[in-house]
């Protein structure tokens, strides 16, 4: 099959012509990178622009776009040490480091298609299938970077990027090379796995990941992405959990089968049967305070992976079905974010007198794009948009109806052009509590601000048990706290950890009389 990239056209006469000498990009490049980050990668990305369209020789298109990647190499964690930090819509200087970031991927990630497809267009090769291995191995290296850079800065993927790595991998399999190793020092590492990992990256609901979080995901897919399995044969029950869809033809990555929706054209079956057994046993000896070393005296860290490895068994094994359709909307919605302007907000709202005059924070407007019984996707519209982070709780008032709403921001998706923010959010309650706690022995004066998410007051509903937000590193787990609502103070002991936000930590407890 011949290869079909989408790649920008040709000039013969570039208005101004780059350089295109190795040595002299070389010594250029060791400058530039010495510069400020963002201006760095924005000057260096826009120099592979304009040489990924100009005409020049193989050999030589290959020793420049070498140069560019090791300068890339340097520049891209010192960019995310910039961006990843900071909070959401990205403004000034972050929003120009995510945007140099992501164009220098892009940009590489075209220099190394270009080479693929002229290697691919030749009638004879010498060096059996090495020079193609190579040339693939790099053009997925910076495909994941692309995906990689558009998670951390929560933008859309660039047009293009999955047809062309779908193609690129079809193409693999027609040459039989898909399991080729990528070098004689790693044969487990194979041109495969490296696609593997984007799709299960991909898999993994990358947009509600924390930044920290992508980076710990992409160094567990480098030990056992090859724990998944490609396969055109539709397995015998579609519908299964542990089984996606790779629309292959299409420019968007793969899709749980269990979610619904068919794509037109071939496509492969991607199973996570293996990749689901590893992730269970791995929960399972952590949870059994086994596990890496680096958890042994860490009990914080060891609870936080173990949560993320049930969350990846969740998306690649067992995702949920949806059990309703998201219905579109435009109705107006105003929110706070962080606990101390939820608290405020609950405690205006059951005390409209004494607590009316409290200075509370500014409510944001926002619209809502389209929802479900249990959450939101809202837009940001307010002149001054309120910053946001994955995982900050925050209050909701939707117009027309009284009462407050108690959310969790579960994903962005960031325009990156006009500072456009579109996020999900999961309802956690529709009647908030504003209330105080501290440990069982304090006094009065030690009470901190918590929110109390009540119970279902419907005897027969399989309700959860009642939640308690309070404020980051003020309790442990099973540990009892005063609590006081409204007039009345009483115990409870705070039985499992349910999250961990921006901010606060989110308990479900057991009232103790």
């Amino acid at each position: 099959m011949p290869l079909a990239l989408r790649l920008p056209p040709l000039t013969e006469h570039p208005p101004q012509a780059p350089e295109t000498r190795p040595s002299r990009v070389a010594a250029w490049l060791a400058d530039v990178v010495n510069r400020e980050p963002a201006l760095a990668a924005r000057t260096v990305g826009e120099a592979l622009a304009v040489t990924n369209r100009v005409a020049m020789g193989h050999s030589r298109r290959l020793d420049v776009s070498e140069q560019y990647w090791k300068a890339a190499a340097l520049l891209w964690p010192r960019l995310e040490q910039q961006f990843v930090v900071a909070s959401h819509p990205l403004k000034g200087e972050d929003l120009e480091a995510a945007k140099a970031a992501l164009t220098l991927a892009s940009e590489l990630s075209v220099a190394y298609k270009r080479l693929l497809a002229h290697e691919a267009a030749r009638r004879f090769t010498f060096g059996g299938p090495r020079r193609m291995v190579a040339l693939i191995r790099r053009t997925f290296q910076a495909t994941l970077r692309v995906l990689t850079n558009s998670y951390l800065s929560y933008a859309p993927v660039p047009s293009h990027t999955w047809f062309d790595a779908h193609d690129i991998y079809m193409y693999t399999r027609e040459r039989r090379i898909h399991r080729h190793p990528v070098t004689l020092d790693q044969p487990e590492v194979t041109l495969e796995r490296l696609y593997l990992q984007a799709l299960l990256l991909a898999l993994a609901n990358p947009y509600g990941f924390l930044p920290s979080q992508l980076s710990t995901v992409l160094q567990f897919l480098q030990g056992n992405a090859q724990l998944a399995k490609l396969t055109p044969v539709p397995p015998v029950h579609r519908m299964a959990k542990a089984v996606a869809i790779v629309p292959v033809g299409h420019d968007f990555p793969p899709f749980s089968a269990n979610k619904g929706g068919a794509t037109e054209g071939s496509k492969l079956f991607l199973l996570t049967f293996d990749l689901a057994f590893e992730l269970q046993e791995q929960i399972r000896e952590l949870e059994n305070g086994a596990g890496p070393r680096e958890f042994v005296n860490d009990l914080q860290a060891r609870e936080q992976y173990t949560a993320l490895l049930k969350r990846l068994l969740r998306q690649w094994a067992i995702p949920p079905a949806r059990q309703f359709n998201r219905l579109p909307s435009r109705a107006r919605v105003v929110m706070c974010a962080g606990l101390p302007g939820v608290w405020q907000y609950s405690r205006r709202l059951k005390n409209a007198g004494a607590g009316a005059g409290a200075a509370v924070p500014p409510m944001t407007q926002c619209q809502v794009v389209n929802h479900t019984a249990g959450g939101y996707a809202l837009r940001q519209v307010d002149a001054a948009p309120a910053t946001l982070r994955v995982g900050d709780l925050i209050a909701l008032r939707i117009e027309g109806r009284s009462g407050l709403q108690v959310a969790m921001v579960r994903w962005f998706r960031n325009t990156l052009n006009n500072g456009m923010l579109e996020f999900g959010c999961e309802l956690l309650s529709d009647s908030p509590e504003a209330a105080a706690a501290a440990a069982e022995d304090a006094t009065d004066a030690d009470l901190l601000p918590v929110i109390v998410l009540p119970e279902d007051d419907d005897p027969d509903a399989e309700s959860a048990s009642p939640q308690l937000a309070a404020p980051a590193g003020a309790f442990v787990l099973e540990q009892a706290v005063s609590l006081r609502r409204g007039n009345a103070t009483g115990f409870a002991v705070l039985t499992k950890l349910v999250e961990q936000g921006p901010g606060f930590d989110l308990y479900e407890f057991v009232p103790v009389s």
